[in-house]
């Protein structure tokens, strides 16, 4: 049992969750699904854990699924650096998103940890809380955040 009483079904009445697979989800045509809600869109990255990094790289290639890629994992190093980005984002307003009860339960299950050092991750305020949709909204909003914030690529005039 997930401990969210009857969350899922209302996401799913309010169409923030839908369902594919009968107990685990088959992970090529989900992302097949989830292009779809970008279709005609240029993408710029597709961010994922490193985690799956093989079972999502062999479904994405299942799906044909052609982008560049950015892996990223969820301990201090890369977790500290994406929660800082989407922590800047954040207060500087540039995340807009519309009411969401997928993303308000994730974020109310979620934590920031720090180390020692001060480094942060994102992780679990209780240990069957479920914050898949906030570790992925970290992850893109921050990968979006570099994307930005790197040069442009300059012509360069080749004399002959």
């Amino acid at each position: 049992v997930d401990a969210v009483g009857d969350r899922y079904v209302q996401m799913h009445d309010r169409g923030e969750l839908t369902v594919l697979g009968d107990k685990t989800v088959p992970v090529s045509p989900w992302l097949v699904e989830v292009m779809k809600h970008v279709q005609g869109q240029s993408i710029a990255a597709i961010t994922m854990d490193r985690y799956k990094q093989s079972e999502l790289g062999e479904a994405l290639d299942a799906a044909g699924i052609r982008a560049p890629m950015a892996w990223r994992g969820q301990g201090f190093r890369d977790g500290g650096e994406d929660c800082e980005r989407f922590r800047r984002a954040t207060f500087d307003g540039k995340v807009k998103a519309r009411p969401s009860l997928l993303l308000r339960s994730a974020f109310a299950d979620a934590v920031c940890l720090r180390d020692p050092a001060n480094n942060l991750k994102l992780a679990k305020a209780r240990s069957n809380g479920r914050i898949d949709a906030a570790a992925a909204t970290v992850l893109a909003v921050a990968e979006g955040a570099r994307i930005a914030g790197r040069p442009k690529a300059k012509a360069r005039i080749v004399w002959a």
